[in-house]
This record gives C-alpha cells, structure tokens and sequence, in this order.
C-alpha cells in the first residue's frame, strides 16, 4: 500500500500558518498599492456588462505651464472610441480636465470617483470636446456614454490619479 500523497490530503493548520508567512514577506517586499481598495470599488460599481474598458496608449507628462501648474496628457483608446485628457494642476490644488472624443460626438461624459463621492457629469460638444474644472486630486474613472439612439457600448477608462 503506497502513502496518500500530501497534495491530496485537506487543508490544516500548518499551511495555513505557512501561507501566513508567506504573505506577510511579500507585503513587506511588495505591499499592494495604497489606494488598491478604491481602485477595486471603482471597478466592482460596473455592472452594466456593454461597456468597453479603454487601454491607456499614451501619457505625456508636459510639465510647468504656467507658473508652477503641471500638465499631463493621458490617451486611451477602445474599439468604439478614444479619449484623450489633459489634466493640469490649478494654484489651489484642483485640477482642470480638458477632454477629446474621437470619434467627436455630443454624449454624456462622467468622472467617477471611489464611493461614496457621487460623479461629475458633463455635456461634451458636437466635435467631442469637454471640461471638468475644479477636480480634486485622487483616484477617478471616465466613463463616456453613447449618443442618445446609438447602439454602442460605454467606454471606460482604467481608474487614474488626478
């Protein structure tokens, strides 16, 4: 009769205790991100299953525009859709977020925030521009919405820092 082999017996005390270990070298050498909970509840809020997530194509860091303001130039790019940002840091530590939509349409475009902070919505114009101004720094999601009639799945940005 041969020995039952380890991997097949059931889960105990000391694998526990070894995964605990474990865990608390790789948090040590590599903890998560400090804003990985909002990031999460961010992603966990879409339950509508038509959306399309945007990968991020490029980002520009632009520098001091004026004064001391930085200014970031963020492209993300869908099936459907692209949606460049610029974002630029105000004197008073908002930021002001200049939006275009290729292709350029007038549809609802929303900054969500992590829970509980309600969204920002606005209006972009026929040739896709937006604005959202007086932003404050933090984890946020852009969310573009389909022309009314236009049967498109929403876009989606991965979550970003403001």
């Amino acid at each position: 009769m041969t020995a039952p082999d380890p991997a097949d017996q059931p889960f105990d005390d000391l694998d526990q205790a070894i995964l605990d270990q474990l865990a608390a070298v790789l948090t040590r050498l590599d903890p998560p991100p400090s804003d990985l909970d909002d990031r999460v509840r961010l992603v966990l809020v879409l339950d509508d299953v038509d959306r399309e997530v945007a990968r991020l194509r490029e980002e520009q860091l632009v520098g001091a525009v004026r004064g001391t303001e930085r200014t970031r130039t963020l492209t993300f790019d869908a099936q459907s859709r692209t949606v460049m940002i610029t974002i630029v840091d105000r004197s008073d530590g908002m930021v002001r977020i200049d939006g275009w939509l290729a292709p350029g349409a007038a549809v609802r475009v929303e900054l969500r925030y992590p829970a509980p902070d309600p969204p920002r919505t606005v209006e972009s114009d026929a040739s896709g521009r937006f604005v959202l101004d007086g932003v404050p720094h933090g984890l946020a999601q852009v969310v573009v919405h389909p022309a009314r009639g236009e049967h498109a799945p929403q876009v989606v940005t991965p979550a970003l820092t403001l």
